[in-house]
């Protein structure tokens, strides 16, 4: 049986093409267009996919998407009812929207694969971002956890997972979103709400959590879940911001984008309000956390979602959380969503589900890739790795492309920027050639799995998160001695464990680092300048080298 999933009209669209429930490939629509994030239909992506499985789009049996459009429209239309007229403007675009395309997706879905229409299906959205968690995961069962911004209503919802099936236990409705509510301070603080939180979570390792109260007082608890204080927040109105004036009022003026970051001793106050509200989030998530465990007492989690990109808070539920083990996928948001729809299908119609391993989920065929002249193809792992590390101890900063692409939000592998990770100023000079990105931003420091316990303190619970690089670990002195720029303001790291079976030639290059210089640690960040994609081929790569 084959199946197509699609997620599309939010951001991060993707397409799954399952074949008898195993991914024969699957890919994000940004690769193909260059757009981050792109939210357009996924028709580029499709149409890898379908490559990939040598069939054309009437070929399919099904093809499921990710989310009831109905429900979605339905809550466009409360909403605005409700926050009218602060929310005329935001009704006139939206209505012009939705009926002039977004109620006839399915209609769309048929025309663009020449598909029959009775073959598209619909899934919550909530589930199937759940369900992309749980199949990906290495669990039979386990709780379920998602922290997320907007969909159709649900927003912060419990799930319970087992076998083939993915239950919805209880859930938290649009406007109260914990995802809205870091995205509306990532506003407030000068950057990109959608794209720029982990900016945020960098900038809290600066500051102090001295506004925890005041930060707080925007939530009311209501039972299990909470609400949020409906007089601070805009989230309906589609106007220039997320937050009212009545929140401006509380925390002052918002910075806006381009103007100096307060971080010093002297004037700290946005890395604090950082630090605070980021506090919070990881408060309010291992509330959740313990509620979801009395509900569903597993002693497993799998967490999806726009916060289970938070690092800080996946460390807080990894180790402070009742859960003894935690699973991130490796795409958490709304493209994972296409491919928990599509695997939703196949349990529906075949009662089984085909679990794939974190490591091995929806590779893209790299089907335009190019030999580039001047780009060197260094073989097998052992010349790879003797080849990079001696440019590494040279100082050099490398691009390394191999493979095909990864269903990720980040590259674990395929197509990553190395330092070594000796040099004190590793860390900004990298940030620096590749993004030119702001100062206080973190990189990965890739440590052997043999060796992590050594350079990080990492709780059994963490240890599948901090493979997949999900994570903020307590650095020890070894990795502070060894790799000092990889280290943050708190003294945290963001570790990527490399397993021999799962990475043999990055695990190589870490021995030959060792060999080289004593630590088998190397930084690494994705292959990407800044306001772009990771660079799809070698000739993108090149030309991306040569740009930085």
């Amino acid at each position: 049986m084959r199946i197509l999933g699609l997620s599309a009209f939010h951001r991060d669209a993707a397409a799954v093409l399952l074949a008898d429930g195993v991914v024969v490939s699957a890919a994000q629509e940004e690769r193909f267009t260059e757009t981050p994030r792109d939210p357009a239909f996924p028709r580029r992506a499709v149409r890898s996919c379908l490559a990939a499985g040598g069939i054309s789009g009437s070929q399919l049996d099904r093809v499921v998407f990710y989310e009831k459009p109905l429900r979605k429209f339905e809550r466009f239309l409360a909403r605005s009812l409700r926050t009218f007229p602060r929310s005329s403007r935001a009704f006139t675009k939206g209505a012009f929207h939705w009926l002039g395309e977004g109620l006839w997706i399915k209609n769309r879905i048929a025309e663009e694969l020449d598909v029959a229409p009775d073959k598209v299906l619909f899934v919550p959205q909530a589930q199937a971002q759940l369900a992309a968690a749980f199949f990906a995961s290495p669990f039979e069962e386990a709780a379920l956890l998602l922290l997320d911004d907007v969909g159709e209503w649900s927003t912060t919802v419990f799930g319970r997972g087992r076998g083939h099936e993915v239950e919805l236990v209880l859930e938290a409705r649009h406007p109260h979103s914990l995802g809205l509510f870091i995205s509306a301070w990532t506003q407030f603080l000068g950057f990109t709400p959608g794209e720029d939180e982990h900016k945020l979570e960098a900038l809290a390792a600066l500051g102090e959590s001295r506004h925890v109260s005041e930060v707080e007082a925007l939530f009311t608890d209501t039972g299990a879940l909470f609400e949020l204080a409906p007089e601070a927040f805009a989230f309906d109105e589609q106007g220039p911001t997320l937050f009212t004036r009545e929140f401006e009022r509380r925390f002052g003026p918002p910075r806006k984008s381009g103007d100096p970051l307060c971080t010093s001793a002297g004037d700290a106050r946005h890395a604090d309000l950082a630090a605070s509200v980021q506090c919070v989030v990881e408060q309010r998530a291992l509330a959740l956390a313990r509620e979801l465990h009395q509900r569903v007492p597993s002693t497993r989690l799998c967490l999806a979602g726009l916060l289970a990109e938070n690092r800080g808070l996946v460390a807080r539920l990894a180790s402070e959380g009742p859960f003894a083990q935690v699973f991130v996928p490796r795409a958490p948001g709304k493209d994972g969503g296409a491919l928990g729809a599509s695997w939703l299908a196949h349990a529906a119609f075949r009662g089984t589900v085909k679990r794939a391993a974190a490591q091995a989920v929806a590779p893209l065929e790299d089907i335009d890739s190019r030999a580039e002249p001047g780009a060197r193809d260094l073989g097998g792992a052992p010349a790879a790795s003797s080849e990079l590390a001696a440019r590494l101890r040279r100082g050099e900063r490398v691009g390394w492309v191999r493979g095909p692409l990864e269903f990720s939000r980040r590259s674990l592998g395929a197509r990553l920027a190395l330092a070594r990770a000796s040099d004190p100023d590793g860390r900004a000079r990298l940030n620096t050639a590749l993004k030119h990105v702001e100062p206080f931003l973190p990189c990965r420091v890739a440590v052997p799995a043999e060796r992590a316990a050594e350079y990080c303190d990492v709780p059994a619970s963490a240890e599948l998160v901090a493979r997949a690089g999900h994570v903020f670990l307590r650095a020890k002195e070894a990795l502070r001695q060894r790799a000092p720029s990889a280290v943050l303001a708190d003294g945290r790291a963001w570790p990527q464990i490399v397993d021999s079976t799962a990475d043999p030639a990055l695990h190589e290059l870490l021995l030959s680092e060792e060999r080289a210089s004593g630590a088998p640690l190397v930084l690494l960040t994705d292959f990407a300048l800044r306001g772009a994609t990771v660079v799809r081929h070698e000739a993108a790569a090149v030309e991306a080298f040569q740009r930085s």
